[in-house]
């Protein structure tokens, strides 16, 4: 069954999803309305709750149809076109679906799943949380004022990030940000996993505390002048690198 609706941008404000056997896209296109595409099987696309209201656009998955059988064929396929001038605030979770975000300009972005994986590519935003279980969590070419990702067993990588403070949470997964521009507080906490980070710095005021991993350094000088850095780990080392970028605030 597939069901397509639009809605005016510009009465448009939140867009919120919360969804179980879902598969989500969100794309920026030269578009005057926020258009919605939902495509899956007939059981699932008639119990999908939508509703907009007072600038709110919802969609949900009932509570009593959250815990999926596993013998039947269930699946949904979701795609969000917002017109590029739309600078709203947008939450994605999905109970067991991959989420990606291409191109989304707007204020708090929220994106949660299990078991899929998470990509959010060219977006700029004020706050960013994004938290997965067990799938690999990857953000490239965006910028943000605050940044929180998370995830438990699954891998993460910021690729060409900017923020001004952030925070990072993992178990076992492992952690590379590459950041193009200097931090001013950055903190985070792992219990096996390995963190690496990359930054424009050549100073930074950096405490780690750990039971057997190690702190690591390369280009960069532990001194109390340069930005925050506080992180937690049980095992795992944390790398500091100094990279080449252009040092910006």
């Amino acid at each position: 069954m597939n069901r397509t609706e639009s809605y005016a941008s510009l009465e448009t404000h939140t867009i919120s999803m919360d969804m179980v056997r879902s598969t989500i896209d969100v794309y920026s296109y030269d578009t005057d309305t926020i258009q919605l595409l939902v495509s899956g099987d007939d059981e699932s696309v008639s119990l999908m709750h939508l509703e907009w209201n007072n600038g709110k656009l919802m969609l949900s998955m009932p509570m009593r149809d959250r815990v999926p059988n596993p013998i039947a064929a269930a699946w949904m396929q979701i795609v969000l076109r917002l017109p590029r001038d739309w600078k709203g605030a947008l939450t994605l979770k999905s109970q067991s679906g991959s989420i990606s975000v291409n191109g989304y300009t707007g204020t708090d972005f929220v994106v949660s799943t299990t078991s899929g994986h998470i990509r959010a590519e060219d977006v700029e935003c004020l706050t960013a949380d994004l938290h997965s279980i067990s799938g690999i969590l990857l953000m490239k070419n965006s910028s943000c004022e605050t940044a929180k990702l998370s995830t438990v067993s699954g891998n993460m990588l910021g690729e060409n990030v900017k923020c001004h403070t952030g925070r990072l949470s993992t178990v076992s997964g492992s952690t590379e940000i590459i950041l193009t521009a200097p931090f001013q507080q950055l903190s985070g906490n792992s219990v096996s996993g390995d963190t690496h980070i990359s930054v424009p710095l050549r100073q930074i005021n950096a405490t780690f505390k750990s039971v057997t991993g190690r702190i690591l350094t390369n280009g960069v000088s532990i001194q109390e002048a340069g930005p925050e850095l506080h992180f937690n780990s049980v095992t795992g080392n944390l790398v500091i690198e100094g990279n080449d970028a252009p040092q910006e605030v």
